[in-house]
């Protein structure tokens, strides 16, 4: 089930950092605000999605999805890279390694679709695990932000790569 199921179950250290992670979401949504605001451009998959994962984030805490630790353990690691490279560039000493960044990110969607097949596999077999719509959506926004950055890369560093 989505949403109010799962409140009664939501206490200690996994609740408090997923609670703090989904908080975190809202700030990244904000910083897509003040680059509006800014009249900065904005791409579709940026857009999309800071927007998306703020309701990502809430389904996760809402349905207490099992595997929300592995995902934000490894989103928040994949956000330290990226973040840390940004710092290095305002201080305008950029690192060469851009395309790792993307490249991290990539690898975040295809290891969680890895992490996610114990999770089908109990659903398929057994009473299963917590919050199945969750990871329903879960798992298409994660197919569609797999499909938009892997476009992003092509997109980014096939063309360089040919000049």
């Amino acid at each position: 089930m989505f949403i109010g199921t799962a409140y009664e179950s939501l206490q200690g250290a996994l609740y408090f950092w997923s609670y703090a992670y989904y908080l975190s979401k809202y700030y990244e949504f904000l910083d897509t605000v003040l680059l509006a605001l800014k009249a900065k451009p904005l791409t579709f998959l940026h857009v999309f999605h800071h927007t998306i994962v703020v309701v990502m984030a809430y389904l996760w805490l809402d349905a207490a999805q099992s595997l929300q630790q592995i995902a934000l353990l490894t989103n928040t690691g994949v956000h330290v890279l990226m973040y840390y490279y940004y710092f290095m560039c305002t201080i305008k000493r950029p690192p060469r390694w851009k395309k790792l960044v993307t490249q991290s990110q990539i690898v975040q969607f295809v290891f969680s679709f890895a992490a996610s097949v114990p999770f089908w596999w109990m659903h398929a077999t057994s009473e299963g695990c917590s919050g199945l719509g969750a990871m329903v959506f879960n798992a298409a926004f994660n197919l569609l932000l797999l499909l938009l950055f892997a476009n992003f890369h092509r997109k980014s560093y096939a063309a360089k790569k040919r000049a």
